[in-house]
């Protein structure tokens, strides 16, 4: 009994430590792979963690710069690693809240700004709108100040309330003031606070990820697909390290022993890292096969995935996390291909989205189409019932302007 014993605790310690190894590396992004690998060689004298092979010749061959090469090594956490280690307790002390927050996290764009649909979210989750949208104000405490916001002007009131400035009441209620009046910002100039205001103000981020916005960076993908009559993935060996284990004697030091077997475990987990994502990139294509033959996204959620392949929904999230994938319509992030069912139909938003800009390009330039009469126009075709402010939301996210601007734009053009 006590040998079972023994052998119980043994393993789950073996297991305890291979998940410590194994979730930051299905988490870590391409570029940040070999960081990762080399911060625990540093730690084990037994591990040597190399640029592939064909790492250099591959630049050679397509003629890349130095300052590509330069660019990999500075590297910086995503936005989408940021926040997803603050889903955590004691802001999201439930799995329920975990899960709804992860949710909110897919619709997080790179500036920072929450795209998604509050009705969808508490659909997939099977909680309230109010829940959700509570979840949401939990974000103003996360960092980037701001992040999870709608627009500007809650960015900056999620900014006012975690900035560390000292702010007495009266200046307090002042900024929110003119926060929520930001488009007709000088009208209270005259205001006798209006300078300390503004140097509240002037500390803000627009947008709220701002600092992980960077257009220089070079995006390398995880795997290239083709779909033609057949599905081709092949993965991007030439940005992965290549680890060797050195053993270059039989120790009986259990400290040792240790380390030769954190060695070997990284060789395997390495080679678990590129099955699993493989296997994530194969289930996306087949779900989203439409959207490579130049069709729509389908509804599909990382809930489905993660049932799909025996997971849990938090490893999926970090597994695709700052992955992508090159294929003849571009590179796309893994997350771009998860989108939410509206209503419960077989229909996902980026369908709706699709056909309202559709509707905008060919639409009667005299007389531009509202929000109502596309909110008709949606009914007729989907027989969809949603509410007007969706899709000024859908609108505002493809960067539409609204009937009447697009009116004077259009006279504008036509002198």
């Amino acid at each position: 009994m006590a040998q079972v014993l023994s052998t119980s605790i043994a393993q789950k310690q073996t297991l305890s430590l291979s998940l410590k190894l194994w979730l930051p590396m299905l988490q870590s992004s391409l570029q940040d792979l070999e960081k990762h690998l080399k911060n625990i060689s540093y730690e084990n004298p037994f591990l040597e963690v190399k640029k592939p092979k064909d790492f250099y010749n591959d630049f050679i061959s397509q003629g890349t710069s130095s300052e590509f090469i330069e660019s990999l090594a500075i590297y910086k956490k995503s936005l989408n690693d940021k926040i997803s280690e603050q889903i955590c307790e004691p802001l999201f002390p439930t799995p329920n809240s975990q899960k709804v927050a992860t949710e909110i996290l897919c619709d997080i764009n790179e500036e920072g700004y929450f795209e998604g649909d509050i009705e969808n979210i508490a659909i997939n989750c099977n909680v309230t709108s109010t829940y959700v949208e509570s979840i949401r104000q939990r974000f103003s405490m996360l960092e980037p100040s701001g992040v999870g916001s709608i627009d500007l002007s809650e960015s900056f009131l999620f900014q006012l309330d975690a900035s560390d400035k000292k702010i007495d009441d009266e200046l307090y209620k002042f900024i929110r003031k003119i926060i929520k009046n930001i488009k007709v910002l000088d009208k209270y100039a005259t205001h006798h606070r209006f300078e300390d205001a503004k140097e509240i103000i002037k500390h803000f981020n627009n947008p709220p990820a701002i600092e992980y916005i960077n257009t220089n960076t070079q995006i390398i993908p995880d795997f290239f697909v083709e779909v033609n009559e057949d599905i081709n993935i092949k993965i991007n060996n030439a940005y992965y390290p290549d680890i060797e284990v050195k053993d270059p004697f039989s120790s009986k030091k259990s400290e040792i022993k240790e380390k030769i077997k954190q060695a070997r475990d990284l060789v395997n987990l390495l080679n678990l890292r590129k099955s699993t994502l493989y296997k994530i990139v194969l289930l996306i294509v087949e779900k989203q096969i439409s959207f490579f033959v130049g069709g729509e996204l389908k509804p599909f959620s990382m809930q489905e995935l993660a049932n799909e392949l025996g997971f849990a929904e938090s490893t999926i999230s970090r597994a695709v996390a700052n992955k992508y994938i090159e294929c003849n319509l571009g590179v796309f992030s893994l997350k771009h291909f998860f989108t939410n069912a509206l209503n419960n139909k077989d229909l996902s938003s980026s369908q709706i989205k699709s056909y309202i800009k559709s509707l905008v390009e060919y639409e009667n330039r005299a007389e531009p189409l509202t929000d109502q009469h596309i909110l008709e126009k949606v009914f007729e075709k989907y027989n969809l019932k949603m509410v007007r402010r969706t899709v000024t939301k859908y609108r505002k996210i493809l960067d539409i302007p609204s009937s009447k601007e697009r009116k004077k734009l259009y006279k504008v053009e036509s002198l």
